[in-house]
């Protein structure tokens, strides 16, 4: 790969991330919000509106690299390159949900603000036809996967045992005793 096709690869990388770290955070936020006021119908439109809206934005994040990438040559192949990358990284972003929601450290809001547009540069890489950057988005793919199904569950519990020794330690002369069973209560400790 020359150094202007780098370079324009580079580029369109970095806009598709732009596009999306601002995009589905937008979008998610205003479903929620409409949700919330008027219930799954109100978001309804919300999504009807949204999802076009995002596809579109990256549909334009294309353009610059019609020369590098053979699927946003034209307008009809554009679209689906969109079609897929979106598809392909909303899969990421909500494999990442799944992880916070088990626990899993996924740093500040910032850092997950940031992270939101990460799939979605990991599906466009996956399009653009050079060996080196494709090779780079699995190597991000697993390293993600690692992190969210083992490294990040492994710290999580590290963690909240640090935090019940330390609870241990404050008061010694106390046994903590779990949550009993649903239906059944604890007569004597």
């Amino acid at each position: 790969m020359t150094s202007g096709r780098s370079a324009l690869t580079a580029l369109h990388l970095f806009l598709v991330w732009a596009t999306m770290a601002v995009t589905v955070p937008t979008l998610g936020f205003g479903l929620l919000l409409t949700a919330w006021g008027g219930g799954a119908g109100a978001a309804v439109p919300v999504l009807a509106l949204g999802l076009p809206l995002a596809v579109g934005l990256l549909a334009t994040a294309g353009i610059p690299v019609r020369a590098v990438v053979p699927q946003c040559d034209s307008v009809p192949q554009r679209l689906g390159w969109a079609v897929m990358v979106f598809v392909l990284g909303t899969l990421g972003v909500l494999a990442g949900l799944a992880a916070y929601g088990g626990d899993v450290d996924l740093g500040s809001a910032g850092t997950r603000f940031a992270l939101t547009g990460v799939p979605y540069v990991v599906a466009a890489a996956l399009f653009v036809p050079s060996r080196w950057v494709r090779l780079g988005a699995v190597a991000v793919l697993a390293a993600a996967v690692a992190y969210g199904g083992f490294v990040g569950p492994a710290q999580f519990q590290q963690r909240r045992h640090d935090a019940e020794v330390a609870r241990y330690r404050e008061h010694a002369e106390l046994l903590y005793l779990g949550a009993a069973p649903a239906g059944m209560q604890v007569s004597r400790a």
